[in-house]
């Protein structure tokens, strides 16, 4: 089932939803049988995965109540049952290898297809000449293609033990989603495959440790200037740098507040500005879309703004909308899951670490630039893989085969 969500993260958005909820309900029951036992790493996973959505209802409990703004935020206790499924019924280092490599080829077709405009339909769509998938953006489509390329690096690295066809996959996978990467031309993915590569190369890569952090550094290296030598990349490097420019020299003008970076750069000042006025609550997690419509009116924000759900900064999010109360929770979710894999990642069940690492430090460079929930299928993949990866890389959890 797992192979199957991975794959449909890149070919049906529904289908990938219906079989993250297909793995939630099979954790609850699994959770409800007899004979489950809940040890400190376990609780330390549901701790760290339950305290944002809780910051999020005291929010809402005492500035109004907004269900549909808890929704993304709540895929989080999602993947609690998620992980006790795991913990319960094991996983297969192979199994995940396998699907994160019919996903990257699928990742990288379906970027092809679109780019050529072939075969049409709403799969192969484009949104500004960019692929999106089954994503409600190239920006997502982009990010998590990016994130399945560097998970099929680390199956390589780390899966010594496997066959010459499944690391032969592997390596395919990794070109599919590099690919599918490239033609997204979403720059958060790319500014995240240096850092999930560099994770890969530390924590299953080279041996002795002696030759690791050189080996590494020049892969980081080499990885960088190869991507910097594809004139797509190149160029919209340059554009943003453009972009960051016209604000800082105008940023009353209209057409340096309404470009990408613009964009960015006024949300997070006028949300800098809010939490300055609400410091311990924010403005409510329920009525941001109410402040955003009034800032829009007064002529402080542009109306393309009401189009987003959050202000392009994980951080700035939740200052704007939780306040400190909020954003101490948040802290502590990234603490805690960091916390969670640093303690499994030297254990026998490496790969897996490796992997919940690299999903975690790829989600945290996406919601620098982002939102932590900007996608609703975004969110799916990150909450569902980060369950799956915690539960795998706990020393107890059974190895299927």
């Amino acid at each position: 089932m797992l192979s199957a969500f991975l794959l449909s993260l890149m070919l049906s958005g529904a289908l990938a939803r219906n079989l993250a909820l297909l793995l939630m309900l099979s954790g609850l029951l699994a959770a409800a049988l007899p004979g489950r036992h809940i040890d400190r790493l376990d609780r330390r996973f549901m701790l760290a995965a339950a305290v944002l959505p809780a910051a999020y209802l005291l929010n809402m409990a005492v500035l109004g109540w907004n269900m549909r703004a808890f929704d993304r935020p709540a895929h989080l206790l999602w993947a609690i049952p998620v992980y006790l499924l795991v913990r319960r019924c094991g996983l297969s280092a192979r199994g995940l290898v396998a699907g994160f490599a019919a996903a990257g080829l699928a990742a990288g077709g379906v970027a092809l297809l679109a780019k050529g405009e072939l075969l049409g339909g709403p799969l192969m769509r484009l949104e500004f000449g960019r692929p999106m998938g089954p994503f409600s953006s190239p920006g997502p489509f982009g990010n998590y293609s990016a994130v399945i390329a560097i998970a099929c690096l680390a199956g390589w690295l780390g899966g010594r033990e496997l066959r010459a066809g499944w690391r032969l996959a592997a390596l395919l996978g990794m070109s599919g989603g590099l690919a599918a990467t490239v033609l997204s031309e979403t720059r958060s993915a790319w500014a995240s495959l240096p850092v999930t590569a560099t994770l890969a190369l530390l924590v299953v890569g080279t041996r002795p440790a002696r030759g690791r952090g050189l080996a590494t550094a020049a892969a980081a290296i080499l990885l960088v200037a190869g991507a910097l030598a594809v004139d797509t990349v190149r160029e919209r490097l340059l554009l943003g740098a453009s972009e960051v420019q016209a604000y800082l020299a105008d940023p009353t003008a209209a057409a340096a507040r309404e470009t990408s970076m613009g964009l960015r750069l006024l949300s997070w000042e006028w949300g800098w500005q809010q939490f300055l006025a609400h410091p311990v609550l924010g403005i409510g997690v329920a009525n941001f879309r109410v402040t955003v419509d009034a800032a829009v009116a007064a002529g402080a924000l542009p109306a393309v703004l009401r189009n987003f759900n959050g202000l392009h900064n994980l951080l700035v999010d939740h200052l704007t909308t939780t306040g400190l109360v909020g954003t101490l929770a948040m802290v502590g979710f990234w603490l805690g899951m960091f916390r969670y894999f640093g303690a499994v990642r030297r254990g026998p069940r490496r790969l897996f670490a490796c992997w919940g690492l690299m999903v975690l430090a790829a989600e945290l460079v996406f919601a620098s630039v982002g939102s932590m929930f900007a996608s609703s299928l975004g969110t799916v993949a990150f909450t569902v893989l980060l369950a799956v990866c915690a539960a795998g890389a706990h020393p107890a959890t059974p190895e299927r085969r």
